[in-house]
Protein backbone atom coordinates (compact mmCIF):
# COMPACT_ATOMS: atom_id res chain seq x y z
CA UNK A 1 0.00 0.00 0.00
CA UNK A 2 2.73 2.47 0.62
CA UNK A 3 4.68 1.34 -2.41
CA UNK A 4 1.26 2.41 -4.42
CA UNK A 5 1.14 6.09 -2.46
CA UNK A 6 4.56 6.67 -3.33
CA UNK A 7 4.25 5.76 -7.16
CA UNK A 8 0.93 7.75 -7.23
CA UNK A 9 2.78 10.71 -5.66
CA UNK A 10 5.46 10.39 -7.82
CA UNK A 11 3.32 9.89 -11.18
CA UNK A 12 1.22 13.26 -9.74
CA UNK A 13 4.59 15.50 -9.80
CA UNK A 14 5.50 14.25 -13.06
CA UNK A 15 2.07 15.47 -14.70
CA UNK A 16 2.17 18.71 -12.85
CA UNK A 17 5.79 19.39 -14.00
CA UNK A 18 5.83 21.90 -17.33
CA UNK A 19 6.94 20.48 -20.74
CA UNK A 20 10.84 20.85 -21.21
CA UNK A 21 11.14 24.02 -23.55
CA UNK A 22 11.82 23.25 -27.15
CA UNK A 23 14.15 25.73 -28.78
CA UNK A 24 13.06 26.81 -32.02
CA UNK A 25 15.07 27.82 -34.83
CA UNK A 26 14.05 30.20 -37.71
CA UNK A 27 13.09 28.38 -40.99
CA UNK A 28 12.59 30.33 -43.85
CA UNK A 29 12.39 30.24 -47.99
CA UNK A 30 12.20 33.65 -50.07
CA UNK A 31 11.15 33.76 -54.39
CA UNK A 32 11.77 36.66 -55.94
CA UNK A 33 9.58 36.68 -59.51
CA UNK A 34 9.68 38.88 -62.00
CA UNK A 35 6.97 39.43 -64.55
CA UNK A 36 3.58 38.17 -65.37
CA UNK A 37 4.43 34.78 -65.28
CA UNK A 38 5.90 35.12 -61.69
CA UNK A 39 9.57 33.69 -63.19
CA UNK A 40 11.87 32.78 -60.17
CA UNK A 41 15.14 34.94 -59.74
CA UNK A 42 18.44 34.16 -58.13
CA UNK A 43 18.80 36.52 -55.07
CA UNK A 44 22.62 35.85 -54.89
CA UNK A 45 23.28 38.46 -57.71
CA UNK A 46 22.49 42.00 -59.03
CA UNK A 47 18.97 41.34 -60.45
CA UNK A 48 19.08 43.39 -64.04
CA UNK A 49 15.07 44.58 -64.57
CA UNK A 50 14.10 47.34 -66.71
CA UNK A 51 11.20 50.22 -65.87
CA UNK A 52 7.65 49.01 -66.11
CA UNK A 53 8.75 45.66 -64.92
CA UNK A 54 6.78 44.06 -61.97
CA UNK A 55 8.60 41.73 -59.21
CA UNK A 56 7.06 39.99 -56.29
CA UNK A 57 8.52 38.44 -53.24
CA UNK A 58 7.45 35.33 -51.49
CA UNK A 59 8.12 34.15 -48.33
CA UNK A 60 7.31 30.99 -46.92
CA UNK A 61 8.00 30.68 -43.13
CA UNK A 62 8.87 26.96 -41.67
CA UNK A 63 8.66 28.42 -37.98
CA UNK A 64 6.54 31.26 -36.32
CA UNK A 65 8.56 34.36 -37.21
CA UNK A 66 8.29 38.22 -38.39
CA UNK A 67 9.41 39.27 -41.69
CA UNK A 68 9.84 42.90 -42.29
CA UNK A 69 10.24 43.63 -45.73
CA UNK A 70 12.11 46.98 -46.54
CA UNK A 71 12.84 49.05 -49.74
CA UNK A 72 15.48 51.67 -49.87
CA UNK A 73 14.79 53.62 -53.40
CA UNK A 74 17.39 54.66 -55.69
CA UNK A 75 16.52 58.01 -54.67
CA UNK A 76 17.31 57.56 -50.94
CA UNK A 77 13.47 56.89 -49.93
CA UNK A 78 12.67 53.76 -47.67
CA UNK A 79 9.63 52.40 -46.90
CA UNK A 80 8.28 48.86 -45.79
CA UNK A 81 6.81 47.04 -48.55
CA UNK A 82 3.66 45.30 -46.34
CA UNK A 83 2.26 45.69 -43.07
CA UNK A 84 1.92 42.40 -40.71
CA UNK A 85 4.52 41.20 -40.00
CA UNK A 86 3.54 38.17 -37.95
CA UNK A 87 4.11 35.12 -40.13
CA UNK A 88 2.42 31.88 -39.04
CA UNK A 89 4.43 28.86 -39.29
CA UNK A 90 3.60 26.83 -42.67
CA UNK A 91 1.97 29.41 -44.20
CA UNK A 92 2.96 32.01 -46.87
CA UNK A 93 3.45 35.88 -47.82
CA UNK A 94 3.41 36.94 -50.94
CA UNK A 95 4.48 40.71 -51.05
CA UNK A 96 3.64 42.90 -54.24
CA UNK A 97 3.39 42.86 -57.38
CA UNK A 98 5.56 46.02 -57.21
CA UNK A 99 6.62 48.06 -60.54
CA UNK A 100 10.05 49.21 -61.28
CA UNK A 101 9.39 53.23 -61.73
CA UNK A 102 12.25 55.85 -63.29
CA UNK A 103 14.41 56.91 -62.63
CA UNK A 104 17.07 54.21 -63.59
CA UNK A 105 19.69 53.24 -60.75
CA UNK A 106 20.03 50.47 -57.79
CA UNK A 107 17.34 49.58 -55.29
CA UNK A 108 17.71 48.04 -52.68
CA UNK A 109 15.48 45.64 -50.50
CA UNK A 110 16.17 44.47 -47.10
CA UNK A 111 14.25 40.88 -45.75
CA UNK A 112 14.84 40.85 -42.45
CA UNK A 113 13.19 37.62 -40.69
CA UNK A 114 13.37 36.81 -37.02
CA UNK A 115 11.59 34.36 -34.47
CA UNK A 116 11.32 37.40 -32.49
CA UNK A 117 9.26 40.78 -32.88
CA UNK A 118 11.51 43.70 -33.71
CA UNK A 119 9.58 46.51 -32.00
CA UNK A 120 12.50 49.19 -32.28
CA UNK A 121 12.44 48.41 -36.17
CA UNK A 122 8.81 48.50 -36.17
CA UNK A 123 8.86 51.88 -34.12
CA UNK A 124 10.92 53.22 -36.25
CA UNK A 125 8.97 52.40 -39.59
CA UNK A 126 5.92 53.74 -38.57
CA UNK A 127 7.93 56.69 -37.59
CA UNK A 128 9.21 57.47 -40.82
CA UNK A 129 6.11 56.01 -42.37
CA UNK A 130 4.06 59.41 -40.51
CA UNK A 131 6.91 61.98 -42.00
CA UNK A 132 8.86 59.77 -44.89
CA UNK A 133 10.58 63.44 -45.52
CA UNK A 134 12.18 63.87 -42.85
CA UNK A 135 16.02 62.71 -43.28
CA UNK A 136 16.08 62.08 -39.57
CA UNK A 137 13.84 59.15 -39.92
CA UNK A 138 15.45 58.23 -42.61
CA UNK A 139 19.09 58.16 -41.04
CA UNK A 140 17.41 56.55 -37.72
CA UNK A 141 15.47 53.70 -39.99
CA UNK A 142 18.55 53.00 -41.66
CA UNK A 143 21.09 52.50 -39.05
CA UNK A 144 18.65 50.17 -37.33
CA UNK A 145 18.99 48.04 -40.56
CA UNK A 146 22.68 48.55 -40.20
CA UNK A 147 22.72 47.46 -36.64
CA UNK A 148 20.36 44.37 -37.18
CA UNK A 149 22.51 42.93 -39.93
CA UNK A 150 25.54 43.94 -38.45
CA UNK A 151 24.63 42.09 -35.47
CA UNK A 152 23.84 38.18 -37.07
CA UNK A 153 27.05 38.77 -39.46
CA UNK A 154 29.63 40.63 -40.56
CA UNK A 155 29.64 38.95 -44.16
CA UNK A 156 26.08 38.61 -44.63
CA UNK A 157 24.31 35.14 -43.66
CA UNK A 158 24.48 32.31 -45.97
CA UNK A 159 21.72 30.59 -47.48
CA UNK A 160 21.50 26.66 -46.33
CA UNK A 161 20.62 25.86 -50.15
CA UNK A 162 20.56 27.77 -53.04
CA UNK A 163 17.82 26.41 -55.70
CA UNK A 164 18.47 27.75 -59.15
CA UNK A 165 15.82 29.71 -60.92
CA UNK A 166 13.36 27.08 -62.21
CA UNK A 167 14.29 24.81 -59.61
CA UNK A 168 12.34 21.87 -58.02
CA UNK A 169 9.36 22.43 -55.44
CA UNK A 170 10.93 22.61 -51.99
CA UNK A 171 8.19 20.55 -50.06
CA UNK A 172 5.88 23.93 -49.91
CA UNK A 173 2.95 21.60 -51.68
CA UNK A 174 2.90 23.72 -54.10
CA UNK A 175 4.60 21.88 -57.29
CA UNK A 176 4.45 25.26 -59.71
CA UNK A 177 6.71 27.22 -56.62
CA UNK A 178 10.40 27.14 -56.68
CA UNK A 179 12.05 28.83 -53.99
CA UNK A 180 15.27 30.79 -54.91
CA UNK A 181 16.97 30.79 -51.29
CA UNK A 182 16.17 28.67 -48.15
CA UNK A 183 17.92 29.77 -44.60
CA UNK A 184 17.33 27.81 -41.32
CA UNK A 185 19.49 27.23 -37.88
CA UNK A 186 19.50 31.31 -36.53
CA UNK A 187 17.17 33.43 -35.04
CA UNK A 188 17.39 36.05 -37.08
CA UNK A 189 18.65 36.80 -40.56
CA UNK A 190 18.70 39.72 -42.72
CA UNK A 191 18.67 39.24 -46.61
CA UNK A 192 19.48 41.66 -49.17
CA UNK A 193 18.45 41.77 -52.37
CA UNK A 194 19.70 44.29 -55.29
CA UNK A 195 17.90 45.23 -58.79
CA UNK A 196 19.59 47.46 -61.10
CA UNK A 197 17.60 49.23 -63.78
Amino acid sequence: MKRMFVVFVAMFFVLLLPAPLVSQSLDWQIQFQTGNTGESRPINEIIMMENGEEFSITVRADSDSYCYVVFLSSEREIYQLHDDAFIRRGTERIIGPFEIVPPSGTETIYVIMSLSRQTNLEGLIETNERNPSSRQNFNNLFREIGTIQASVSRLGEPATAIIASGGTSRGSGNENMSFATRFTGNNLYVRTITISH
